[in-house]
């Protein structure tokens, strides 16, 4: 009997459990794996019922998640790394993004080119995400230079990274290269795009969380859970236009439920997801782990010993 019948049909006699995930932002591709896990059953065969509590800024995912509202939500590896360091009793099980998807855009008539011309410029931050802060720290010191050599602007999401820049309140901006890059290009904007990781720069994103109470004592829940997400994005790689179709079904917000809008960021976000076809989906290595943690503490970011290799484990990829 194939696996898969037998997963069939022992899910005809076994109570389904109920999990929920949050996600870091609204409902769209960035997510299409979990959306096709869905949608084309793969929970469903593990025994899961999976539902998604879309972002919104009144809520918090990390409260969500600790208050047992959700089981699963998805973050930064910042935001983790600081979240551990206050105490929080969580662990990662994986890091969707191998290559984070974050980049640095300006429009090309400022002349930034690369982070030397950081120097005397408004750094934006869309959000005042953490990550960001710490990303132009990096590239800025690999220059020699200092973070105070440059002004740095926290920018609110009333308005669009482009017209943020157009409006000259910022100089330059972060933004997921797999997302809003898609109106730049629609609207044949001139920009420049600077990629931290070609400064070797790379941090995981994407962490799939859960609390340190489900790890010890329900960790077949997490390798079900695991294993569905992951066969839900093997789909969505493997299937762009029905992942799509998937994703738009859980589209809230209108700027995204263009199928075109989906497709550009599913394609984008493929190769950030699996660089090379020796890549394991979700995987995550002890040094990718240090060399931000070192960083972070390095940088004041954050403050307190940790031993990496129990906030993370890669025991439910296998």
């Amino acid at each position: 009997m194939s696996l898969l019948l037998y997963k069939k049909i022992t899910s005809q006699y076994f109570a389904t459990r109920t999990v929920v995930i949050g996600p870091k932002w609204v409902n769209q591709a960035q997510f299409a794996g979990i959306f096709s896990a869905i949608q084309e059953g793969f929970y469903k065969e593990n025994g899961l019922s999976v539902s998604v509590k879309e972002f919104d800024f009144e809520t918090s995912y990390l409260d969500d998640l600790l208050s047992g509202k959700t089981d699963f939500t998805i973050m930064s590896v910042e935001e983790f790394l600081t979240y551990v360091d206050q105490g929080k009793n969580i662990t990662a099980v994986a890091a969707i993004y191998q290559v984070s998807p974050y980049a640095l855009v300006s429009l090309k008539e400022s002349g930034i080119k690369d982070p030397s011309d950081f120097v005397g410029k408004k750094l934006g931050i869309k959000g005042g995400k953490l990550e960001e802060e710490l990303v132009y720290r990096l590239l800025m010191n690999s220059f020699g230079l200092k973070i105070e050599d440059s002004e740095i602007i926290k920018v609110g999401f009333e308005n669009s990274e482009l017209e943020d820049l157009k409006t000259n309140k910022i100089d330059v901006v972060d933004l997921y290269r797999t997302d809003q890059l898609y109106y730049f290009e629609k609207d044949n904007i001139d920009y420049e795009i600077i990629y931290p990781d070609r400064y070797g720069i790379n941090i995981y994103n994407d962490l799939i969380v859960t609390r340190n109470d489900i790890v010890q004592e329900d960790p077949e829940l997490i390798k079900s859970f695991m294993s569905a997400t992951i066969k839900g994005w093997e789909f969505a790689i493997n299937n762009k236009s029905k992942a799509v179709e998937d994703t738009l079904k859980y589209v809230t917000s209108d700027i995204y439920k263009d199928p075109d809008y989906q497709l550009y960021i599913l394609e984008k976000s493929i190769p950030l997801i699996k660089p090379d076809s020796n890549s394991k989906i979700g995987s995550m290595s002890y040094d990718g782990w240090d060399v931000i943690y070192n960083t972070m503490l390095k940088n004041n970011i954050i403050f307190n010993d940790i031993d990496i290799s129990k906030v993370f484990t890669t025991r439910y990829l296998e």
